[in-house]
């Protein structure tokens, strides 16, 4: 059951945990599992303010408090809270008004006072500030127990991924995304490269969508790009926030692409229609790298694509769309070109070799951001 329907604490013995939690890491959750164990519930305050060192990770507050509630939703004897900085003196000043918040946050979460309080802190200093206003218990957490620290899970994530609890995952995440038009071999680039680097990957939902309703390209409707888009994001944000995700994610395609089938199948009145809803999804999606295959192969026909644009014109054309589109949203910079030509005897359509060019380039960037490098 989710403790956003559970009614108001009645315990006596309560353990409180406050942080920034930005993001939560392991030795977070120990903590806050040590408070509610020791007690009989335990109540989180998520502490922050605009421009806190969550946001430069993109973790601003409600963000923080979304993703903690969504950690403990199904454990009712810890209740998270939220707590709004702003306009309150920045630490290490302010000890007395934050304090009166936080017991304010307390009282409305309980149904009436509690027997006993426990807070529990890692630094020494909190300590002092709290015994000079408040009798509560004081329970001091040795952090070298567990070595982590959010600020070593900011600097190198990929590096200390293990410790990131799974909802603030998808903060950190390496999202790569192939596209192309047909006939390219991205997907089963995706499917490679994702078995090569032990990494969920997604399908085209676009392909998956017109074989479940047995549609082709040209019978699709307004509604049916609408559906499309929205599957194809969510696609890609369940292997995102997947628990198989180890830090790097492939992707098929993205709502991007359907906006430019759109615009390629639909009328201008049609398209106008739906582009606003395509560029909110646009705008959520974070990619690291975007891998584009230009049409350098043979059009096959498979008795299911569109023969309409398999013509080099019509691909050439849609592949500019693409471009274009890159371009509108500011993603040229995040573009890698697979054009490799292959050996002529061996590779002759050059698929291995930007199998291997796409590999070589996801091992140069984790391990310039990461200092790891993945065989």
């Amino acid at each position: 059951m989710s403790n956003l329907v559970t009614a108001r604490l009645s315990e006596k013995n309560i353990g409180i945990v406050f942080g920034c939690f930005a993001p939560c890491h392991l030795g977070h959750f120990n903590t806050i599992m040590q408070a509610k164990r020791e007690n009989d519930a335990c109540i989180v305050v998520v502490c922050g303010q605009p421009g806190d060192r969550g946001e430069a990770v993109e973790l601003d507050l409600r963000r923080r408090f979304r993703y903690m509630r969504e950690l403990f939703a199904e454990d009712e004897k810890v209740v998270v809270t939220e707590l709004d900085e702003t306009g309150m003196p920045l630490y290490p000043n302010g000890w007395t008004e934050w304090l009166e918040a936080v017991q304010s946050i307390v009282k409305a979460t309980m149904v009436s006072s509690a027997e006993k309080l426990t807070w529990y802190v890692g630094e020494k200093e909190y300590i002092t500030e709290l015994e000079v206003r408040t009798n509560d218990f004081i329970r001091f957490i040795n952090r070298q127990e567990l070595p982590i620290s959010a600020t070593l899970i900011r600097e190198n994530p990929y590096k200390y991924w293990r410790y990131i609890m799974l909802p603030f995952r998808r903060v950190f995440s390496m999202n790569i995304l192939v596209l192309g038009t047909a006939s390219g071999g991205k997907s089963t680039l995706v499917k490679d490269l994702g078995r090569y680097f032990d990494s969920p990957y997604t399908d085209e939902y676009a392909r998956r969508y017109e074989e479940k309703y047995n549609v082709r390209d040209e019978e699709l409707a307004i509604n049916d790009f609408n559906y499309m888009g929205a599957g194809q994001f969510e696609n890609n944000k369940n292997a995102i926030i997947s628990p198989m995700n180890k830090g790097l994610m492939f992707a098929d395609t993205d709502v991007l692409v359907t906006k430019v089938y759109t615009k390629y199948y639909c009328s201008p009145q049609e398209y106008a229609q739906l582009a606003p809803s395509f560029d909110l999804l646009i705008a959520q999606q974070q990619w690291e790298i975007i891998f584009v295959i230009p049409p350098i192969t043979p059009y096959v026909n498979d008795n299911f694509r569109d023969m309409s644009y398999a013509d080099e014109t019509s691909r050439w054309h849609l592949h500019q769309l693409f471009m274009a589109e890159l371009e509108a949203h500011q993603l040229l910079e995040k573009v890698v070109m697979l054009d490799q030509k292959g050996n002529l005897e061996t590779d002759s359509q050059g698929f291995y070799a930007r199998y291997e060019a796409a590999k070589k380039h996801v091992q140069n960037h984790v391990h310039n951001k990461s200092g790891i490098w993945i065989d």
